[in-house]
C-alpha cells in the first residue's frame, strides 16, 4: 500500500508499547493482589475449620470419658484410683483412647502449653499387682490454662443441689458422705479460644456389698 502525501510505517512507536507495558502491569499487579487476598482468607478460613475440628473432637474426647465415668469402691482404698485439682484429675473410665477394649486410669494434666491424656489399663482381678505400662497422647497445643471443678452433693441430704469446688479430698469427702456428681473441664487456649465441657457421671446405687462415692 502506497502513501504518496506522508511516510509509511509499519509496527508500533515506542510510546505506544511503553503504554501497553504500564496497562499490563497494572492489571497484571491489581490481579496478584486479588489472587493473593483470595489466597490468604483461604489459608484463614483453613485454619479456623481445622481448630474447631479439633476443638469438636476434643470436646466429644472429654465428654466421652466423663460418660464412661467408673463409681467405685472408694471407703475400701480412698484416692487409689481417684485424684482431683483444680487443673488435674485422674479417674477411671470405661471410655478409651489408647487401649480399647480395657477399662484405664485416666490422667487428664497440663504441661508446658500441652494438655495430655495418659492411660493405663485396669483389671480387677490383678489387685496387689503392679498397674501395666501407661500411654499418653497430647490431645491439645498451645493451652493456656487447665481448669477442672467438682459438682460435689451431701448423699444424706435428698435433693442436695451441690457445690461447685476445685479441690476434691477423696479421704476426707468420703467420710462426709459427699460425692461428685459432675466434672467440668474449662480449656483455655492462648489465642483466646475457651471451651467448657461438663457431663454428669453415671452413678450406681448402693447395693449393700459396697459403698460407692
Amino acid at each position: 500500500m502506497s502513501c504518496p502525501n506522508r511516510p509509511c510505517r509499519n509496527g508500533f512507536t515506542l510510546m505506544e508499547l511503553l503504554v501497553a507495558l504500564a496497562i499490563t502491569g497494572i492489571i497484571a499487579v491489581t490481579l496478584f493482589s486479588m489472587l493473593s487476598t483470595t489466597v490468604s482468607n483461604w489459608r484463614k478460613a483453613e485454619l479456623r475449620m481445622n481448630e474447631a475440628f479439633r476443638t469438636g473432637n476434643l470436646y466429644v474426647l472429654l465428654s466421652t470419658k466423663l460418660e464412661g465415668y467408673l463409681d467405685y469402691d472408694s471407703k475400701t482404698e480412698p484416692g487409689l484410683y481417684f485424684e482431683a485439682g483444680p487443673a488435674y484429675v485422674r479417674f477411671i473410665s470405661y471410655e478409651t483412647m489408647l487401649f480399647p477394649y480395657f477399662p484405664v486410669v485416666t490422667e487428664l494434666s497440663l504441661s508446658e502449653g500441652e494438655l495430655k491424656l495418659t492411660e493405663t489399663p485396669f483389671f480387677w482381678d490383678r489387685i496387689g499387682i503392679p498397674d501395666p505400662e501407661s500411654r499418653d497422647r497430647v490431645i491439645a497445643e498451645d493451652v493456656k490454662e487447665l481448669e477442672i471443678s467438682y459438682l460435689v452433693v451431701n448423699s444424706t441430704k435428698r435433693n442436695d443441689p451441690g457445690e461447685w469446688v476445685t479441690e476434691y479430698d477423696v479421704k476426707d469427702k468420703v467420710q462426709r458422705a459427699e460425692k461428685i456428681r459432675d466434672i467440668r473441664f474449662t480449656v483455655r487456649w492462648a489465642d483466646g479460644r475457651e471451651m467448657i465441657v461438663s457431663h454428669p457421671l453415671r452413678q450406681q446405687e448402693d447395693d449393700g456389698a459396697r459403698t460407692r462415692f
